[in-house]
């Protein structure tokens, strides 16, 4: 399979990945910097292409992978499906819903595939609560809390845009578990410029999500992800803190009334996970759990979230 990779900045991390996957021995990356393609090159052995047309006229090509900026993504993809590519998109899958739509709907009418990196559905901790939901282990899920909590390292994150470029992921994972909500409440803050705080609640019949966005955290703090899950008869809390000295502090932890226990954490990446999934997907014709169709209705609650913080 031969794929391409647009983008240089977080798809240089892709391409590092994609060469390890060793029946994906063809990669072309397309940049508009000549130094960092020269560099992806030299270390990885790939092809490289400041022209866009290349990767559309190239036939080979089974796999476009989109890194580029969220402006772009729907432009992109279109032109890579009627070139009769598939398509992995990175988070979010686009600006709009009118976007997300037209991704969607080119690619029922080209007959091709469009995933998107969903990544936090191949993040083990997450995987855990998802089964445990699933099995009903412990009854039914009343309350979930998800927070991603961060020092201002990722541009900006003000209200306006800490829900789709920060908080997507807990919303899809609160969504692949819970289902669409019924009522979406929000309340959020700006702290300093491009740094704010954000808390949604997404109502259920039965249970309720809290979904927290932080990123007017002080430089010393880490960056901070986790969840508390209580159930009818216990609570599950995950929690990691990754300092920007290299240091790392984790936990899955399980509570019950005649126990406590500490779950293992298996170790993994989980965007090598993706796509290796995505590699998988092609090469079988399996179904995705990173298809469009699914991150169609989180990009839906992201903006529903969006729109009522703006009322």
């Amino acid at each position: 399979m031969k794929i391409a990779v647009l983008g240089t900045g977080f798809g240089a991390y892709h391409v590092e990945l994609w060469t390890k996957i060793t029946d994906a021995a063809q990669i072309i990356v397309w940049g508009r910097q000549e130094k960092k393609l020269k560099e992806l090159q030299e270390k990885f052995h790939v092809e490289i292409t400041g022209t866009m047309e290349k990767i559309w006229s190239d036939d080979e090509i089974e796999l476009v992978d989109i890194c580029l900026p969220n402006h772009l993504h729907k432009e992109t993809a279109i032109k890579a499906l009627h070139a009769g590519k598939n398509v992995l998109i990175e988070t979010p899958l686009a600006e709009s819903l009118e976007d997300a739509t037209a991704i969607l709907e080119t690619a029922d009418r080209c007959g091709k595939r469009a995933f998107v990196d969903l990544f936090l559905r191949f993040e083990y901790a997450y995987q855990y609560l998802y089964h445990i939901v699933r099995e009903n282990s412990y009854g039914q899920l009343k309350e979930l809390q998800v927070k991603r909590e961060t020092p201002p390292w990722w541009g900006n994150l003000d209200t306006k845009h800490i829900g789709i470029n920060l908080m997507i992921h807990d919303i899809d994972f609160v969504v692949r578990l819970m289902g669409e909500p019924e009522r979406i409440s929000v309340n959020g803050t700006e702290v300093r410029e491009q740094q704010s705080l954000v808390t949604a609640c997404l109502a259920y019949k039965d249970a309720l999500a809290f979904v927290r966005g932080a990123s007017a955290m002080p430089g010393t703090f880490p960056f901070s992800v986790g969840y508390e899950a209580v159930f009818e008869s216990a609570v599950i809390r995950y929690y990691e803190d990754g300092y920007s000295d290299g240091q790392m502090k984790t936990a899955l932890e399980l509570f019950c009334n005649e126990k406590k226990e500490e779950i293992p954490l298996l170790q993994s990446d989980c965007y090598e996970a993706v796509l290796k999934h995505v590699f998988q997907c092609l090469q079988s014709g399996q179904t995705s759990c990173l298809d469009v169709k699914e991150a169609f209705l989180t990009l839906k609650t992201v903006l529903n979230m969006n729109q009522k913080l703006e009322l």
